[in-house]
């Protein structure tokens, strides 16, 4: 390219149309054109278009022909510029609200500078923003009347003690500060919160217990119901909360240790002593309970605990007597034949006119379930007819009914496996059909053999004991599985065996596969691919899977929090370095979080990622860094001279 087109460019006596050809050369020549104090608006308005060249931007940006409106938006990205344009201090004198128009982001990045005027500062004390006061009151040019100002004028109490805190407006403090620190943290609300990732960090062990009382409200009660919360935590928790919540907090941890299968039997019998009516239905539905305690619940006239008494899969033909009031009809043949001839009626009756009196009316539903649990020898017509019933108390009744042909058998496996609804009752009574289903001595074996496949492990261990009683020794599918089943749990079967077992989309056999010390830890990172979180805590907690299977599980995404928080905990223990380095990952946003600041304050933050936040603009956040012990030196000598008093106070103390 000629000289002569580059002077011609920068020559502020070119004419407009020949500057306007020019900027329509090249690159090279739009960014000299750019320059020119003398191109018109309608140009510079063009060349603000060539975002693939910031050099053209900047020039343009420093034009004090371009536009204001367009200038305005440029100052975003070149604030330097901006502020240095000729024409910008003309602007903000004309304008006396001038401070209070600009884009905040632009604002927010002139205020960022270093060498930001002082009464730019002071100008934006009085713009109502939360963001823009943050950056006046944190920063080290604010002059004392703008910190003043905030302070004295500002209606958010949060950007008042940032303000307060100034070394320039309160001096330094020289002890008391990190009492300081925590009675602001527990006052205001510095930060974003992210509510499902705080409990995460407490259930990792990475969250100070000085801020379990910052939680939300839900977090607090989730953790204080937790069955397996330590004591000293529920108490800390429900002694700063009001009566009504720790009444709810105790009701909840006590519903959840009823319904937990580990829970000891004189807890779920000093809890049937109870006068609550979700506690007692908890009890009633414990496998664990005693049959003694179920009886004395099946007495009680609640409609809700009787149910929970019927669906509880261990309760008792002695229990269900008394449950349906019929103590004494089993010694009275002519009473079930009664029973059953009142049964046969109605579903003829049915037949007949299409109306379904048996299976609207309670006392004929009744009626089933009392000839199911007292007569072994059903009429088959009553059979066929129950084959189209899908009343869930009559399906768990025929899974009771040791008799129930296997084609009914079939019918309950299905409406067990397909109902849409997943309501978490609905799913408590599934897995009961499943379970009575796994140990009926005529359960087909194509449906046992999906049911050791089960998600749930009750179903899965009924499935196998029944196979192994009743079907081991004349199936030779059943025998064949139940010799893979022994290889896999056998801790001393050689780890290329097992590793052929984990390949099959069985869930009983890859859980036990990835139970087994003897399974190596390549055959565990693959089985980390499964989706079911059995099989993944189990890979977790076997002694060799590798750091690089914990790896990925402590990244799992979508739904899959239980699973990073095991994996995460588990690599904290295996390799503390890597696990601060995921959990960094974890918490890294572009804006202060309240994870971020969390992890900021624990001692697994690597030192890259204490000195990545070192310049955030939390005052919270540079504090908690300047207290970690894992904070390098360098940053704790720039931290030392930090225009907030409380961070620089406790920076010369770690640094001492």
């Amino acid at each position: 390219m000629s000289n002569s087109l580059i002077d011609q460019a920068a020559d502020i006596n070119t004419h407009p149309d020949i500057l306007r050809n020019l900027a329509n050369e090249s690159v090279e020549l739009a960014r000299v054109v750019a320059k020119n104090p003398t191109v018109p608006p309608d140009v510079l308005e063009a060349l603000s278009g060539y975002n693939h060249d910031p050099e053209i931007l900047r020039n343009v940006t420093r034009n004090p022909n371009t536009p204001v409106e367009m200038l305005m938006l440029l100052g975003a990205n070149y604030p330097s510029e901006l502020i240095n344009n000729p024409v910008f201090p003309l602007l903000v004198l004309e304008n006396p609200h001038f401070f209070q128009e600009l884009p905040v982001e632009t604002l927010r990045n002139i205020l960022l500078l270093k060498d930001v005027p002082e009464e730019y500062l002071v100008m934006a004390a009085s713009r109502d923003d939360s963001e823009i006061l943050n950056i006046v009151a944190n920063h080290e040019k604010a002059p004392f009347v703008a910190l003043s100002q905030i302070v004295n004028e500002i209606k958010t109490l949060e950007d008042r003690y940032t303000a307060s805190q100034h070394v320039k407006y309160a001096g330094e403090i020289t002890s008391c500060w990190d009492e300081e620190f925590w009675r602001a943290i527990k006052e205001y609300i510095f930060i974003n919160r992210i509510k499902e990732r705080e409990e995460f960090l407490y259930n990792i062990g990475i969250l100070d217990e000085r801020l379990l009382l910052c939680l939300f409200q839900c977090n607090q009660f989730n953790i204080a119901t937790n069955p397996e919360t330590p004591s000293r935590i529920v108490e800390l928790i429900t002694n700063a909360s009001s009566s009504e919540i720790e009444a709810q907090i105790n009701s909840k941890r006590n519903l959840n240790v009823a319904s937990n299968l580990n829970t000891p039997i004189n807890t779920l019998i000093d809890f049937s002593k109870g006068e609550s009516t979700l506690l007692l239905a908890s009890v009633a539905s414990n496998p664990n309970s005693p049959v003694f305690v179920l009886e004395k619940l099946a007495r009680m006239d609640n409609k809700e605990i009787q149910q929970a008494v019927h669906n509880n899969y261990n309760t008792p033909a002695s229990v269900l007597k008394i449950l349906y009031k019929i103590d004494d009809v089993e010694d009275n043949q002519e009473n079930i034949q009664q029973i059953q001839d009142s049964v046969m009626l109605s579903m003829q009756h049915y037949q007949k006119y299409k109306h379904s009196l048996y299976l609207n009316y309670l006392k004929i539903l009744d009626n089933i379930r009392i000839l199911l649990l007292l007569s072994n020898d059903i009429n088959n017509y009553i059979w066929n007819q129950l084959e189209k019933i899908t009343n869930f108390d009559i399906l768990i009744a025929l899974a009771r009914h040791p008799q129930t042909p296997g084609r009914l058998l079939e019918h309950i496996y299905t409406q067990s496996s397909y109902r849409k609804n997943n309501s978490s009752k609905l799913k408590s009574i599934k897995k009961t059909l499943r379970v009575l289903l796994a140990r009926h001595p005529h359960c087909p074996i194509h449906i046992l053999l999906y049911l050791v496949g089960d998600d749930c492990l009750e179903v899965r261990v009924e499935a196998i004991t029944n196979l192994k009683t009743n079907f081991s020794f004349y199936n030779q599918q059943v025998a064949y599985f139940l010799y893979i089943w022994e290889q896999a749990n056998n801790q001393e079967a050689p780890a290329d065996i097992l590793d052929s077992i984990a390949d099959n989309r069985n869930i009983s056999l890859r859980l036990a596969v990835a139970n087994n010390p003897n399974t190596s830890a390549e055959t565990l990172h693959k089985l980390a691919f499964h989706p079911n979180h059995e099989v993944l805590i189990a890979v977790i907690k076997n002694i060799n899977t590798s750091l690089e299977t914990l790896l990925r599980l402590s990244r799992k995404r979508k739904g899959f929090f239980n699973i990073r928080a095991h994996a995460m905990k588990a690599l904290i223990q295996k390799d503390p370095i890597k696990a601060g380095t995921v959990i960094a990952e974890f918490v890294n946003s572009d804006e202060p979080t309240s994870p971020r600041f969390i992890f900021l304050l624990h001692q697994r933050a690597p030192a890259k990622f204490l000195e990545q936040h070192s310049n955030s603009l939390c005052w919270i956040e540079r504090y908690a860094i300047a207290q970690n012990k894992s904070t390098p030196k360098h940053v704790l000598s720039q931290l030392a001279t930090d225009v907030n008093r409380l961070v620089r106070a406790v920076a010369l103390h770690s640094l001492s």
